[in-house]
């Protein structure tokens, strides 16, 4: 069993569940007892600071107290999740999770990383003598942020299906197996009828930060695009990346693609992804100039329908008459202008001349 203080910190791994279980203490002791009122409050201090700052923060742990305090507020944070009930909110507090646990494991050895790792059944290899570390392909590629230039597979050393990386590297590849693991365990699980009603007002209070923050994303402004005028696929795409969803890299070029196509700034662009749950300003806006033509001597052009529908990125069920005249987004962007130009130009020709009048 490893020390108290490590359970604290890592309150997700196998040891920390066995000292929970076996404390014995029940559900309805650990919502009402005065004992673990310092328990409650970390517990929504979590869930505060992971929805505000994508990371759940760092207390005091000094003391026993503060240990087991802060061991039984993740338990409960979890619950408390589950009964606020939003894909977006349970989102946020799986990465501010799993942000804070990258922290810790960066001042790490890397002999207890390796040990870490086993609870993620992820297939590395650790020569302990060079201190070497290496993963298996397949679970790089799972959970390495492979987007980024750096992380890409072509600029990795692959050896027998393994490769090599640095222990802070291993350690984003884990943070982003637990954060895949807390969001696959929240995602179905009940709300526990006595969390709901104890935390009532707190749950209330977060919701209504969700409800601001999906407001504030919905009205963010891009450049002189005019929304309405966007295709079913590129206004799911866009309301997906302003509602926090983890769009995947198809869905991110064909929106950066259409809206450089349509001559908005990179920062414009750029603005769009802030509220990602991987935000990172400048790995952003590297990948753009990388689509723009920023940095690289290709401006790339977005995809055309096929290819959209190929990659599931066609809402068949919000198809309109417009799509079906029409096999690229911009074309269907540039026929809703056109209809909108006519329609100006007709009500124009309806209007009494009024000096004729005089």
């Amino acid at each position: 069993m490893k020390p108290l203080s490590t359970l604290a910190r890592y309150p997700y791994l196998h040891d920390a569940k066995t000292y929970v279980k076996n404390q014995g203490i029940a559900v309805t002791e650990l919502i009402k007892d005065p004992l673990y009122d310092r328990a409650r409050s970390i517990a929504i201090e979590r869930l505060e600071h992971a929805f505000e700052n994508k990371d759940i923060g760092v207390r005091q742990l000094s003391k026993e107290s503060d240990c087991i305090m802060e061991l039984f507020s993740y338990p409960l944070s979890r619950m408390i999740t589950c009964c606020i009930n939003d894909s977006y909110f349970t989102r946020r507090y799986a990465l501010g999770e799993a942000v804070r646990f990258y922290k810790n494991l960066t001042k790490e050895n890397t002999s207890f990383l390796v040990d870490i790792v086993k609870e993620f059944n992820l297939n590395i290899q650790f020569d302990e003598e060079n201190q070497h570390l290496s993963i298996y392909f397949t679970d790089y590629l799972t959970y390495a942020p492979t987007r980024y230039k750096h992380w890409k597979l072509v600029n990795r050393e692959l050896q027998d299906g393994y490769i090599s990386l640095s222990s802070k590297d291993l350690s984003r590849v884990t943070q982003e197996a637990l954060r895949h693991r807390i969001n696959n365990e929240l995602s179905d699980k009940p709300c526990h009828e006595l969390i709901q009603k104890t935390f009532s007002e707190e749950i209330q209070r977060l919701q209504n930060k969700i409800d601001i923050q999906r407001k504030n994303n919905e009205t963010i402004p891009v450049g002189k695009l005019d929304v309405e005028k966007l295709p079913p696929c590129i206004k799911r795409i866009l309301a997906d990346v302003q509602a926090g969803e983890n769009v995947p890299h198809m869905g991110r070029f064909a929106l950066v693609s259409f809206l450089n196509s349509l001559k908005l700034s990179t920062q414009d662009i750029i603005n769009l992804f802030n509220t990602a749950p991987d935000f990172d300003e400048e790995k952003s806006r590297y990948q753009i100039e990388h689509i723009t033509g920023g940095v690289s001597s290709t401006s790339y052009k977005p995809p055309g329908c096929d290819k959209l529908k190929t990659y599931g990125l066609c809402p068949s069920e919000e198809i309109d008459r417009i799509c079906k005249k029409t096999h690229h987004p911009l074309s269907y962007y540039g026929y809703k202008w056109k209809i909108e130009n006519k329609r100006k130009k007709k009500k124009s020709n309806k209007q009494p001349n009024k000096k004729n009048e005089a």
